[in-house]
């Protein structure tokens, strides 16, 4: 069952597409989405893209690896967002922020995940794969600076 005590009054009405009853916004598992007041008869949804419904994909909650939908785990099991293809072998787990996943961020060398970490300098943002790749960059507004010429340690 969808949880809807989080629906916000929208802006603006908009309505569905094949029944022309007005949408309404439901924050769900998968990220915010906007369904038809019709339901069950009609079962038109739609993705939610800055507040408003849209056949497209709403990029934050996609899997950065495999683009699979993100889904938010269960509260009794954490604040964090994992990857639908979790059963087929992709491991992806953001934090969630403010009821959205952490912006992930990949490396330019290896496209693999990477996590901001604390070191005798200071601040940097390294590969998750450590010590497979040792690749990684320094921290610039809380994102990694990829302006900066990645560092391989040996």
């Amino acid at each position: 069952m969808t949880d809807t005590s989080h629906i916000g009054p929208p802006s603006r009405v908009h309505f569905c597409p094949a029944c022309k009853k007005p949408l309404r916004r439901i924050d769900g598992k998968k990220g915010p989405f906007w369904g038809c007041t019709g339901f069950p008869f009609c079962k038109t949804s739609l993705n939610d893209v800055d507040g408003k419904p849209s056949r497209d994909i709403d990029e934050h909650y996609r899997c950065p690896l495999c683009t699979r939908q993100l889904v938010r785990a269960a509260p009794e099991k954490g604040d964090y967002w994992f990857c639908s293809g979790f059963q087929k072998g992709c491991k992806v787990t953001l934090a969630d922020h403010n009821g959205r996943p952490e912006t992930a961020y990949l490396s330019h060398r290896c496209g693999h995940l990477l996590v901001k970490r604390k070191g005798k300098n200071g601040e940097f943002w390294g590969c998750r794969e450590y010590p497979q790749c040792k690749t990684t960059y320094p921290d610039k507004n809380n994102r990694p600076d990829f302006d900066f010429f990645p560092a391989e340690h040996t």
